[in-house]
C-alpha cells in the first residue's frame, strides 16, 4: 500500500508539471473521448461510476483544469461553479462528507449510513418515508429507536421495558416476536405485569390470585408453584377452605373436612398445639374427647380408653375430685361412682372407716338417725 501510494504521489507530480509547462492542452484531457490516452486516475481523482461518462467541461468549467475541487460537496452544491445535483432539503442532517455514505454509481441505494454523524433523533430518518420507521405491529412505547435497537440491526433489540405501556406486553410477547405465555402457564385474566417484572419472568414478582381460572390446586400441584407437602395432615379440604391467598403458613381449619382419627398428625406439638405433658393417660384420639371448635371443655371422655386410675385425672387440678366434705374412704372412685355421673353413686361400705357412718348418714348426704330413733351414744355401724 505505501508503495502504491509513493507511486501514485510521483505520478500525480508529474501531471501537475506537464500542466503548468503547457504540456497538455484541453482536447486531449477528455475522458468522454472515444480513444483518449489520458489516465484520469494520475490526478489523484479517478472517474468511476457515473463520473466516467461526463463531459470533462461539465467539471473543468473554461477549461480551467487546475485547483478543480476534488470534495463532492464542491460539485454537488448550490454555491458551486459546477452546478451538479445537490443535497436534498429533506436530507438527513449529517456531519458526514457524500462520499462516506453515497458511491459515484449512485445517490440512491445508499451503500451505508455512519450513524455516529447523523445529528438528530432516529426518528427523524427513520419515518417510513425517508427510511424504514416503526412498523404497525410494533409494541406500543414512549422509547426512542436507539433505546433498543442498534445501528447494526433492527432485529437484536435489548429492549428498555421501562417505557413499555403497562397491559401491552402481549404485544411482544405473544410466542413469536418473543417468548410468550407457555401451554401450561397459569389461567388467568391478568395480564403478564400483574404478575411478572420487566427483569425476568421467574421467579413471579406476585400473583393476582382474584384473576386466577380454577383451583389452588391447578395451579398449587408441586410442579407449577408449592403444593401440598408430605406431612400435610390428612383433608377433603380445598386449599382455600383454610388457607388465604396472603400466606400459607397463618391457616385457619376448617376441621369438617378433616378424617377423623387423624388429629395428631398435625397437633403433634410441631405443626399445631399438641397433647400437654400432664393431659390424662389415655389411647382416645383428639376427637373421641375434643370438639373442632376449642380444646376445652371437653365434650366428653371415653373412661374405658383412660390408662390408670380415675383419681390420676380427678385430682381436682386435671378435672373435678373428691371434694372436703366427701365420706371417709378409702375406696377408689369408680368403687362407687360411673363415669355417667358422680352423684348416682353406689357405695361400697366395705371400705368406708368404721365409726364414720355421719359423716355421710348426718341428715345432708344420705339417710340419717330418724327423730324417733333409740337414744344412744353407740355409733350406726355398732
Amino acid at each position: 500500500m505505501k508503495h502504491m501510494r509513493t507511486l501514485f504521489n510521483i505520478k500525480l507530480l508529474l501531471i501537475l508539471l506537464l500542466s503548468l509547462t503547457g504540456a497538455f492542452i484541453s482536447p486531449v484531457i477528455n475522458a468522454a473521448v472515444p480513444g483518449s490516452t489520458f489516465d484520469h486516475f494520475m490526478t489523484g481523482f479517478p472517474l468511476s461510476g457515473a463520473h466516467a461518462g461526463v463531459d470533462c467541461e461539465s467539471c473543468h468549467v473554461g477549461g480551467v483544469f487546475k485547483g478543480t475541487p476534488t470534495q463532492c460537496s464542491s460539485c454537488h452544491s448550490n454555491a458551486g461553479r459546477i452546478g451538479a445535483s445537490t443535497k436534498s432539503s429533506q436530507h438527513i442532517r449529517t456531519t458526514d462528507t457524500c462520499d462516506d455514505c453515497h458511491t459515484t454509481h449512485a445517490w440512491q441505494p445508499v451503500i451505508r449510513v455512519d450513524h455516529v454523524a447523523v445529528i438528530g433523533t432516529c426518528t427523524s430518518c427513520h419515518n417510513g418515508i425517508m427510511a424504514s420507521g416503526k412498523p404497525a405491529q410494533h409494541m406500543s412505547t414512549t422509547a426512542t429507536c436507539d433505546d433498543c435497537h442498534s445501528t447494526t440491526t433492527w432485529a437484536s433489540a435489548r429492549f428498555d421495558h421501562s417505557n413499555v405501556a403497562p397491559g401491552t406486553c402481549i404485544s411482544c410477547h405473544n410466542g413469536t416476536k418473543a417468548t410468550g405465555k407457555s401451554a401450561r402457564h397459569i389461567q388467568s385474566t391478568t395480564t403478564c405485569d400483574d404478575c411478572h417484572n420487566t427483569r425476568s419472568w421467574s421467579p413471579v414478582a406476585r400473583v393476582d390470585h382474584l384473576a386466577v381460572i380454577g383451583t389452588c390446586f391447578s395451579c398449587h400441584n408441586n410442579q407449577t408453584a408449592q403444593g401440598k407437602p408430605t406431612n400435610h395432615i390428612q383433608s377433603n379440604n380445598l386449599c382455600d377452605d383454610c388457607h388465604t391467598t396472603n400466606n400459607w403458613d397463618a391457616a385457619v381449619y376448617d376441621h369438617s373436612g378433616v378424617a377423623p382419627g387423624t388429629c395428631s398428625t398435625c397437633h403433634n406439638g410441631t405443626q399445631a398445639t399438641g397433647k400437654t405433658s400432664n393431659h390424662i393417660q389415655s389411647t382416645s384420639t383428639c376427637d373421641d374427647c375434643h370438639t373442632t371448635r376449642s380444646w376445652s371443655p371437653v365434650a366428653r371422655v371415653d373412661h374405658l380408653a383412660v390408662i390408670g386410675t380415675c383419681f390420676s385425672c380427678h385430682n381436682n387440678q386435671t378435672a373435678q375430685g373428691k371434694p372436703t366434705n366427701h365420706i371417709q374412704s378409702n375406696n377408689l372412685c369408680d368403687d362407687c361412682h360411673t363415669t355417667n355421673n358422680w352423684d348416682s353413686a353406689v357405695f361400697d361400705h366395705s371400705s368406708v372407716a368404721p365409726g364414720t357412718c355421719t359423716t355421710c348418714h348426718g341428715g345432708g348426704n344420705a339417710t340419717a338417725k330418724p327423730s324417733n330413733h333409740i337414744v344412744t351414744n353407740a355409733q350406726c355401724d355398732d
